[in-house]
C-alpha cells in the first residue's frame, strides 16, 4: 500500500523544501565556462583511468564550443543568436543558430577559422552525436590529441578576435591542466610568473631564495631549484643557467658569490659538478699565496 503523503518519514523530501527563490543561473557565457570546467574535470579523470569519462568530456568540451561560438556572434549584436531575429518576441523557448550557423556568421565576418581547428570541430560533433544517439566506440588517443588541438586552437582565437580571458574562469583546480592543453606562449608565460610570485611568497625571508631574468628567454621568470643540476631553473623555458648577476653558493666554503666570478666544474673529479668560488680555486686576484 502506499504510503499517505502526510505519513512520509523524516527522511522523505517534499517540494516545497525546495523553495522557487532558490535558482541557479547562468548566463551564455557563464553556461559556455561551466561546460569547459566539466569538460577538463572529466578529461583528468579519464587521464587518471576511468576511461568511460571520456565521453562525459566529449560532451561537456562540444557543449562548451558551441556555446562560445554562439557568445562570439552576440558580441556583433545579441539578436542574431536567435533563428528569427525579427520575430516579435524572445523568450526562453526562442530557437538559437546552431554551431554551422555560427561559423557561417564568423567566417562571412572575414573572422580566420583554420581548416584544422573546423575539421576537429566537426570531428567531436559527429562523435557527441554518436555518443548522444546511438552506440558509439572510441579511439582514445584520437581523443585526446583533438581535444587538446581543440582547445589550443580556440584559445589562439580568442586571443586574436576577442580576448575573453577565459584562463581567468577556469577553475583553479583545472587550471594547470587548461594551460598544458592549450600549450599557447601566454598562458604558459602567465602561469610561469604566477608560480614565481607564488614561490616568493613562500620562501620570503629566505636569503638563498633569488628570482632573476632568464639568460635564454629574457622573462624574470628564473628561480633558485635545489633539483636543479645548477641550482637554478627558469620557470618558463626549463633553461637551468642562471645569469651572471645572480649569486650562487660555493659547493666548498659554502659563502655566496657572483655566478660570473664561479667556476662551474667537477671539482672532486666524481662526475659531480658544484660551483667553486675564487677563494677556494685560489684565484691569485683574490688570495695571496706565499
Amino acid at each position: 500500500m502506499k504510503t499517505p503523503r502526510s505519513q512520509n518519514t523524516s527522511n522523505s523530501v517534499e517540494f516545497e523544501d525546495f523553495p522557487n527563490k532558490d535558482r541557479h543561473k547562468l548566463d551564455l557565457l557563464e553556461n559556455a565556462i561551466d561546460s569547459l570546467n566539466e569538460a577538463l574535470a572529466k578529461y583528468k579523470q579519464a587521464r587518471a583511468g576511468d576511461v568511460k569519462t571520456y565521453k562525459f568530456c566529449v560532451l561537456h568540451l562540444s557543449h562548451f564550443l558551441e556555446l562560445v561560438l554562439k557568445h562570439y556572434v552576440t558580441l556583433a549584436h545579441p539578436l542574431l543568436i536567435y533563428k528569427n531575429p525579427f520575430a516579435k518576441k524572445f523568450d526562453g523557448e526562442s530557437l538559437t543558430i546552431g554551431v554551422q550557423e555560427a561559423i557561417n556568421f564568423l567566417l562571412n565576418e572575414g573572422r580566420d577559422l583554420p581548416d584544422d581547428f573546423l575539421s576537429d570541430l566537426y570531428w567531436l560533433k559527429k562523435l557527441r552525436n554518436r555518443i548522444e544517439h546511438h552506440k558509439f566506440d572510441m579511439d582514445i588517443p584520437e581523443v585526446e590529441a583533438t581535444i587538446g588541438r581543440l582547445i589550443q586552437a580556440f584559445v589562439e582565437f580568442d586571443q586574436i578576435h576577442a580576448n575573453l580571458g577565459l584562463d581567468d574562469s577556469v577553475n583553479i583546480k583545472h587550471f594547470d591542466l587548461f594551460v598544458k592543453l592549450a600549450d599557447n606562449y601566454e598562458l604558459n608565460l602567465k602561469k610561469a610568473k604566477a608560480d614565481v610570485a607564488s614561490l616568493s611568497h613562500k620562501n620570503y625571508g629566505d636569503l638563498d631564495f633569488q628570482v632573476g631574468e632568464c639568460p635564454e628567454c629574457e622573462h624574470e621568470t628564473m628561480v633558485s631549484d635545489p633539483t636543479s643540476a645548477t641550482g637554478f631553473k627558469c620557470l618558463f623555458c626549463g633553461f637551468e643557467d642562471p645569469p651572471d648577476d645572480l649569486e650562487v653558493r660555493c659547493g666548498i666554503c659554502g659563502l655566496p658569490w657572483p655566478q660570473f666570478q664561479m667556476d662551474y666544474c667537477d671539482w672532486y673529479d666524481q662526475n659531480d659538478c658544484i660551483y667553486v668560488c675564487p677563494r677556494c680555486r685560489h684565484d691569485p686576484e683574490y688570495v695571496k699565496d706565499d
